[in-house]
This record gives structure tokens, sequence and C-alpha cells, in this order.
């Protein structure tokens, strides 16, 4: 019968070097975990300044097409809405007149809603167009305010009103 005297020879991991090793592993992958999180955070963020961005471009090009309205036309206060003239998309209906401030009224109900459509949050969102007679020539600030994880937060750009378009 042949003894194992020399049990140092043998090859292999013992228990604690096993359990040290899932342990390092562990930690990082709850390290990866945390990174990812903040990354999906981060990408939402992103995603709804984007939109506010995009909503903001949407009036400013509302506002440049309807080459006979002033920009007092499109003034709105907090929590100002507008009113729907039928007389969405530059189309205008079969029987229905639009002035350029209907078309103006009309403009802002349409942006109003669509910032409520829920591309944004439904909680906090809010929008303004407020004149600003300081300058020369006047400026429009447009401004979007949003609430994400309990903080305002707000993408402002400001506007002048082009000259008319003479025809040649």
């Amino acid at each position: 019968m042949k003894r194992f005297t020399n049990i140092k020879k043998q090859a292999g991991f013992n228990l604690i070097e096993v359990l040290l090793a899932f342990l390092i592993l562990s930690i990082g992958l709850l390290g990866v975990a945390g990174l990812q999180t903040t990354a999906v955070k981060a990408s939402h963020s992103a995603m709804l300044k984007t939109i506010a961005i995009s909503k903001v471009q949407e009036i400013v090009e509302r506002i440049r097409s309807n080459t006979s309205a002033t920009m007092q036309m499109y003034e709105l206060p907090l929590n100002g809405v507008g009113e729907d003239f039928n007389c969405d998309d530059r189309g205008t209906p079969v029987g229905v007149s639009c002035s350029p401030e209907d078309l103006a009224d009309n403009d802002l109900f349409v942006w109003r809603r669509s910032l409520t459509n829920g591309a944004l949050p439904a909680d906090g969102v809010n929008a303004s167009i407020v004149l600003d007679t300081t300058e020369d020539p006047p400026v429009a600030i447009i401004t979007v305010y949003w609430r994400e994880r309990g903080d305002d937060l707000t993408y402002s750009v400001k506007i002048q009103q082009l000259p008319p378009v003479s025809s040649i």
C-alpha cells in the first residue's frame, strides 16, 4: 500500500482561493451593473433633451412659415394653449379662411398639444414664448420646461423675426 506523504505536490485550487476569486468577480460585476444604470439614465436624459429641442424647432418653423404674422401674435404665457382654428399643417380646409392671427393661434394650439402627447413626461411639461422688446430688433424667447427625476429642466432659444420676403 502506497501512502501519500507529500501533499504539497498536489495540483489544483483550494476552497479559499475559489471563494476569493468569486468575491473579486462579484465586485467587478456590481461595478458594471452600476455603470449600466448610469448609462441608461444619461441616455434617457439625452433623449428628453432631444425631444425638447425638436419641439422648439417645430414652433420656430411654424413662426417662420407664417410670414404675414408678427412676433406678438406668437406670444404664449406659461400654461397658455392657443385656439384650434382648424387650419393645421398649412392646409386650409374648404370653406375655412385663416388669417395670420388665426394661423398663429392655431400653431400655438397644435404645438402645445404636441408637447403633452406623451413624448415628454406629463409631469411638469410646459412652454412659453415671451417677446423681448429690449433688444433691437425684438426677439422671441421660446422655452420648454419639463420635470425629470425631481429636477426641473428647460431648453430655451431666441429667435428674431425675419424681414418679409419681397417678390421679384
